[in-house]
């Protein structure tokens, strides 16, 4: 009886044991893309107007900047020559194209 206690003991042991020593490389893992900016982006692509989500997807590009700072640059850039477009087909075209980036 107390040899079976034992082998349970041992296999409990190790089978907890084993989980603890796992040495499996760490991956690289890129963030995702600021889902606000994303979707307001889309809603402006679809609706052709910018209005007040500019300043809103600025903030959401600007915090981008910890993971991302290229990328948030450029496409900070392209919120500026946004925020001068009003043709409507023009700001739907423009809008589209920042949201396939993110």
């Amino acid at each position: 009886m107390l040899r079976l206690g034992i082998s349970a003991a041992m296999l409990l042991f190790l089978i907890g044991v084993s989980g603890c020593s796992s040495s499996l490389p760490s991956e690289q893992v890129t963030p995702p893309a600021p889902p606000a900016a994303k979707a307001q982006l889309s809603d402006v692509a679809a609706s052709g107007e910018l209005g007040s989500a500019a300043s809103s997807i600025r903030e959401s590009l600007e915090s981008l900047k910890a993971t991302d700072a290229a990328k948030a640059e450029a496409l900070l850039k392209e919120l500026s020559e946004l925020e001068g477009l009003a043709d409507p087909g023009r700001i739907k075209a423009k809008a589209k194209s920042m949201a396939d980036k993110l």
